[in-house]
């Protein structure tokens, strides 16, 4: 159940009441209140349980999942020596048994491509997990909605992909709510019994769960990538038909623009929209490309600022009421 600020209480005898009444204590409300988080459910007999749960909207399993045909090959991918290694040594024990992979690195290295890879040097599907819909506010939904994704994966005989999963595969203790403790049980003890392929990739590895160390086959490390490889990612991300002129200088931006192939593929994108607002015969030039990547880098400083512990208010800006 979802966590609420404020509750409703209705005595029976009362009516609507804020905190007591004469009838029920501000214990008694707490208490209950304590139960209903913790997903208590209370029914007069086992008839009116039965009646209820028959009547209530059975989920759709299906939205649990997206399965999708991978797109990339491995040689789309930029990615450097060591982690191309661990990836190759990943594949000839993936042909010999299941495997769980980890994938950690920052943003826009390459993680969710090389997931898409893996899936189609194995000729297989891609099941990316749906969290949205995995979590149900009915006691006992989310375990059957976990056990019905790892099902559905080896029906389809898919690549299994939790994307972001230090969303789901979070530190157990972490957070108040104690329904959330039994789901990472449950997807540990399901991980660590699938037979097939799976692929946990995170940027914060840091906050998921230790027991993940003993289920995880190999741990791979997406890093931001050097001067050659952006080089190359820059080469790749920009369309062979795209109209540039003589002055754009691929180099000169690998070299002073350190930024993730995400990044680079951002920056393509805003040259693009740049020389077109310019109108259709204009050429996209060196400096279309440096505006868009100092912009990107504007962007990505103002995503890692604090702006709550760095407001400060003036004594001469504060009103009556407010500081």
């Amino acid at each position: 159940m979802a966590e609420k600020d404020k509750w409703i209480v209705k005595c029976p005898k009362c009516g609507r009441i804020n905190q007591s009444c004469q009838h029920i204590s501000r214990q008694d409300v707490e208490r209950i209140v304590q139960l209903l988080k913790a997903g208590v459910e209370v029914y007069e007999s086992e008839e009116e349980m039965e009646h209820l749960e028959e009547h209530l909207p059975r989920p759709d399993r299906g939205k649990l999942y997206a399965l999708t045909p991978p797109r990339f090959d491995l040689g789309d991918v930029v990615m450097g020596k060591k982690t191309r290694e661990a990836i190759e040594d990943a594949l000839v024990e993936i042909r010999n048994k299941g495997l769980s992979l980890l994938f950690a690195g920052p943003p826009g290295t390459g993680k969710t491509m090389t997931a898409e890879a893996i899936a189609r040097v194995l000729k297989k599907p891609l099941m990316i997990v749906n969290y949205s819909q995995l979590e149900n506010m009915w006691v006992g939904e989310t375990e059957k909605n976990i056990e019905a994704v790892f099902q559905e994966a080896v029906k389809n005989d898919a690549v299994l992909f939790f994307d972001e999963a230090d969303a789901v595969f979070h530190r157990r203790g972490m957070t108040l709510a104690p329904w959330t403790n039994r789901d990472v049980n449950v997807l540990l003890n399901h991980l660590e019994n699938f037979s097939g392929v799976s692929i946990l990739a995170t940027n914060l590895a840091r906050v998921m769960d230790r027991a993940l160390d003993r289920r995880i086959d190999i741990a791979v490390e997406f890093e931001i990538p050097d001067v050659e490889m952006r080089r190359e990612i820059w080469r790749k991300l920009v369309p062979k038909e795209a109209p540039l002129a003589k002055d754009v200088d691929f180099e000169a931006l690998s070299k002073k623009y350190v930024l993730s192939g995400g990044s680079i593929l951002n920056v393509v994108r805003q040259a693009m929209r740049t020389a077109l607002k310019r109108g259709k015969r204009h050429r996209i030039t060196h400096d279309d490309f440096v505006k868009a990547a100092e912009r990107e880098l504007k962007k990505s400083d103002l995503m890692s600022r604090d702006h709550m512990t760095q407001w400060k208010i003036e004594p001469r800006q504060r009103l009556g009421g407010y500081a």
